[in-house]
């Protein structure tokens, strides 16, 4: 196992939601944009997904970082937002399948001993009916989240 000085960079980008709930699919909308991005970058991976599930943690035993992008429900200041996310085991709910990012980063140092940095990326629906496609409002959003967070990986990987 390497030591956290010679540990080679591993980055994951998760988005989540349901693209049939129309601005619920915000999450896997911004994934696939930043893989065409990012495709050619080798250490960066990505999730799309309906819901994060507990075995993600082996995919993530190696992370260095993690992102994970989601809507919200409620108002957000700009429309968006940036939440560091640290690791906590008392959040599963015994009546859903469904896990926060906050609990699968408890299993993860929980199982493995790896505590990856981690940022949690909201961005405001507004419009969460069955459809597809997001409205022209929140596409505009991920737009600007993208930016940000190519932003942010260019200035962590010195690229």
């Amino acid at each position: 196992m390497p030591n956290a000085e010679t540990k080679q960079s591993s980055i994951w980008i998760i988005g989540y939601g349901n693209p049939q709930r129309r601005d619920d699919g915000i999450g896997q909308y911004a994934v696939t944009k930043l893989r065409d991005i990012f495709k050619h970058k080798e250490g960066i991976h990505f999730f799309a997904l309906h819901q994060l599930e507990p075995d993600l943690v082996f995919e993530l035993q190696d992370a260095t970082l993690i992102i994970f992008v989601d809507a919200a429900v409620n108002e957000l200041r700009g429309g968006w937002e940036w939440t560091r996310v640290e690791p906590e085991l008392r959040s599963l709910s015994y009546l859903t399948h469904h896990f926060n990012p906050a609990f699968l980063l408890g299993l993860l140092q929980s199982l493995y001993n790896e505590s990856p940095e981690a940022w949690m990326i909201s961005v405001q629906g507004e419009d969460f009916d069955i459809g597809e496609g997001l409205t022209k409002e929140v596409e505009d959003r991920v737009f600007e989240v993208v930016v940000e967070i190519v932003k942010f990986l260019d200035r962590d990987l010195g690229s």
